[in-house]
């Protein structure tokens, strides 16, 4: 049918984007590979697929190379409409569901392929993640990944995740998954972005050598 086919053509785009994420004690961190490829090509190694949605939310994307452009612009040009128009930012919350809204809307009739998580940080809420799929799929989760790099990760993440990680040992637990992709994956991923978003706002964060 129609939406196996695209089914199938999304996993083929997407699993080859790596996208990582999880909150901890008030913060949440995101990281990707940093990747740009086609097919048997490698066009770049420091493209960045962590876009700033405002002050307070970051979104990572992995997919087709123009959706992974065209549909972060349109959101983050919405919100940031939304905000001038009402004087007040989406929650992270309330962004994940204007998401997921639109990606419903559009699944049978201009269907992206993007897989994304969003983070984000909300005064009284504190930090949150969201993972979303090309199909319009949403949940709240502790944390969660995108692309075949992930299936080396979630046993890590199950075993080593708690909720009261400082941003180091986030960052120690990223490093463990990124030599586990590095180690498994057939794919070389030698690069990765890394951001994180907590009450102070957005930054990136630099590897240790």
């Amino acid at each position: 049918c129609k939406l196996s086919r695209y089914r199938a053509a999304a996993l083929g785009s997407t699993g080859m984007d790596f996208l990582i994420g999880f909150t901890g004690k008030d913060y949440a961190i995101i990281a990707a590979d940093a990747n740009a490829a086609r097919s048997i090509m490698v066009y770049s190694q420091q493209l960045d697929k962590i876009r700033e949605l405002d002050s307070h939310k970051l979104l990572a994307v992995g997919g087709d190379a123009a959706d992974c452009i065209q549909e972060p612009e349109y959101i983050q040009k919405n919100m940031t409409l939304y905000a001038m128009r009402n004087g007040v930012q989406l929650t992270t919350h309330a962004a994940a569901n204007y998401i997921r809204g639109e990606k419903s809307y559009n699944l049978r009739r201009a269907m992206s392929q993007v897989d994304m998580l969003l983070v984000g940080y909300d005064e009284g809420v504190g930090p949150s993640l969201y993972f979303l799929d090309y199909l319009a799929s949403m949940q709240k989760l502790d944390y969660a990944s995108h692309g075949y790099g992930g299936f080396f990760c979630n046993s890590l993440l199950d075993t080593h995740w708690r909720a009261d990680l400082t941003e180091e040992q986030g960052l120690e637990l990223l490093e463990r998954c990124f030599k586990e992709v590095q180690t498994r994956f057939m794919i070389s991923m030698p690069n990765f972005t890394i951001k994180v978003v907590d009450k102070n706002g957005v930054r990136t964060v630099e590897r240790k050598s």
